[in-house]
């Protein structure tokens, strides 16, 4: 048997060798996601939410037990979890390459502690969280 020549156009080409570049960079990104450290599971009366500039951090408010008068102690933190910050990829007509990367420790933003009555919760905010309520949005 010959071997067969088979014509292939450049354009052609390119887009099968984007397609085979993109499918691995997405292929590479689920990976990096599924074994990417977990999130730390918030304490009981607390709720973490996704916050910042495209959810890239994240904000956890934790109540304390309601008092006599109907108020809360309430404790805000925006903070940045520990984790790998992704490669930098960049491609041309033929072919992509990867470079950079670093590990980034776990920071905190802000923290704030508050008194907070029915009346007066922000309204980004949600309601007393009783304890035993654990809520990760």
């Amino acid at each position: 048997m010959s071997p067969t020549t088979i014509a292939v156009r450049p354009r052609t080409l390119r887009r099968r060798i984007a397609a085979v570049a993109a499918v691995g960079i997405v292929g590479g990104a689920a990976v990096a996601a599924v074994l990417a450290p977990e999130a730390q599971a918030a304490p009981a009366g607390c709720e973490t939410i996704r916050w910042g500039f495209l959810g890239s951090q994240l904000r956890t408010i934790c109540d304390g037990p309601r008092e006599a008068d109907g108020g809360w102690q309430r404790a805000r933190r925006v903070w940045t979890p520990a984790g790998y910050v992704p490669l930098r990829v960049s491609c041309s007509a033929y072919s992509c390459t990867s470079t950079g990367g670093y590990h980034r420790a776990e920071s905190t933003q802000g923290y704030e502690e508050y008194r907070v009555y029915d009346s007066n919760v922000l309204p980004d905010e949600p309601g007393w969280l009783p304890a035993g309520s654990v809520r990760v949005l």
